[in-house]
């Protein structure tokens, strides 16, 4: 059996190797050397320190979500509309259908039991199934446009939601977590119609051009309340159920938004499959008088 080599003996052949051709001990030592830095590589992750709890701790969750859209809107009138407001229909439509541009991303700032977490969407989509409903007339009131004078209508939208809020990590136990917050949830809307008639309609004091079309912009702040978390499955730390609802007011009449569903943790970050149901329900004279977003989202969460 070949003796084994002093550590400080390689290390000398190591550098009298310099301009010299490498003699066998040599190139034992070196191999030895590469073994055990390829080791201590591979054993670093196992063996690192638990993250300190009261350290700041981040994620980043850029999401795909694929909702089916419905809304109302109401439009302020114009010449084409005689004066009167106009109050359109849109979807439910394929989220994907219409699309034309899109930025989802979630983020979170963590330290001891408080967490900060922000929500940004950007969309743009067009050409939305539009049904024209109702026009209104000199006196106040609003006049319904029956679907067989419509040859062709069209809508579109695009709009930005921001949202910001804090929350405080009530429970956390082996089953899971419980995260009461409160926040703020803001949106803003562009809207557009556009139509063709069959005739000019005219009716109780209500007219609608033969073809017209109409915009306009709404902004929308509300404060919100609710709850987050997260169930472990089993006695797995890989997989579990997140959840998420919350509750507002403010300039809209309420908000409401939900979501659940299924992740599991890798030793990169989490991936998460969850369904998703966001509304907004206003009345007045605003322009959004409802919308609502609901369908699929899948996410990355990467933490670091």
């Amino acid at each position: 059996m070949e003796k084994a080599e002093p550590v400080g003996q390689v290390g000398v052949e190591a550098g009298a190797a310099v301009g010299a051709k490498p003699n066998n001990h040599t190139r034992r030592g070196w191999h030895r050397c590469a073994m055990a830095m390829l080791l201590a590589m591979a054993a670093g992750p196992i063996h690192a320190a638990t993250p300190d709890p009261d350290a700041w701790q981040f994620a980043i969750a850029p999401y795909l979500w694929f909702p089916n859209v419905s809304g109302a809107f109401r439009f302020s009138g114009d010449s084409s509309t005689g004066g009167g407001n106009l109050d359109i229909g849109t979807g439910p439509d394929s989220y994907l259908q219409n699309l034309k541009f899109l930025f989802m991303l979630q983020a979170e700032a963590s330290k001891g039991k408080w967490t900060i977490f922000a929500d940004a969407i950007y969309l743009d989509f067009s050409q939305q199934q539009t049904n024209l409903k109702s026009v209104g007339s000199g006196s106040g009131g609003k006049v319904f446009v029956p679907r067989d004078l419509t040859t062709d209508s069209s809508s579109g939208m695009s709009g930005a939601m921001f949202q910001l809020a804090a929350a405080y990590k009530a429970v956390n136990a082996p089953r899971g977590t419980v995260e009461p917050f409160g926040g703020l949830r803001y949106l803003n809307i562009s809207a557009h119609a556009n139509w063709t008639l069959s005739a000019t309609f005219t009716d109780q004091g209500a007219t609608l051009a033969r073809q017209g079309s109409i915009s306009q912009t709404a902004n929308i702040v509300d404060a919100i309340i609710g709850v987050r978390g997260r169930i472990n499955v089993g006695n797995s730390d890989k997989w579990y159920l997140p959840y998420y609802a919350d509750i507002g007011t403010g300039a809209s009449k309420y908000t409401a938004q939900a979501s659940g569903g299924v992740a599991y943790a890798a030793k990169w970050g989490d991936v998460q499959l969850s369904y998703r149901y966001l509304t907004y329900e206003m009345d007045g004279g605003n322009l959004l008088q409802r919308l609502t977003f609901k369908g699929p989202m899948v996410s990355a969460v990467f933490r670091f």
